[in-house]
């Protein structure tokens, strides 16, 4: 049997689309979470129910060993969280926003985006930066609040 042009460009195309298929299948599935994108949503998610809790002490255990250095009391943390982060200290749903992001100049840092609705129904996106600790744990190093106008999905 003998292959003419045509019969190598069909196989061609064939091939084409085959690949192109399996690349849209594989796009659509969700792709599995890094074990450490799963260990920070799990301290966030620890943190944000200790604050709904009012398990102060656990909140304050969450943070990374800067930022008790910095409060020194689960007390004066709690104060600095009511006062300046309410939307975090009275979220009553949070969703994670894509995996955690590398800080460039800092690998044991990532950031990570979180979509808040608070107690009065108001959305907001928080930026936890995470810190990695010497143990391989994770905690909470800051947290940033974005303005209504600056959200992004």
């Amino acid at each position: 049997m003998q292959w003419r042009a045509s019969d190598f460009a069909v196989i061609g195309l064939l091939a084409l689309l085959a690949a192109g298929t399996a690349l849209l299948q594989n796009a659509e599935r969700p792709q599995p979470l890094a074990q450490y994108d799963m260990q920070i949503r799990h301290v966030i998610t620890q943190q944000i129910e200790a604050f709904r809790a009012e398990r102060h002490a656990t909140a304050f255990g969450l943070a990374a060993p800067e930022l008790q250095d910095q409060f020194g009391t689960p007390d004066d943390f709690i104060a600095m969280v009511q006062a300046h982060y309410r939307p975090v200290y009275r979220a009553q749903n949070h969703d994670f926003l894509g995996a955690a992001k590398a800080i460039a100049a800092h690998r044991e840092m990532r950031i990570q985006r979180v979509f808040i609705t608070d107690d009065r129904g108001t959305a907001h996106q928080a930026r936890y930066i995470m810190q990695k600790q010497p143990d391989g744990s994770w905690k909470i190093a800051g947290c940033y609040l974005l303005k209504s106008s600056e959200l992004e999905i």
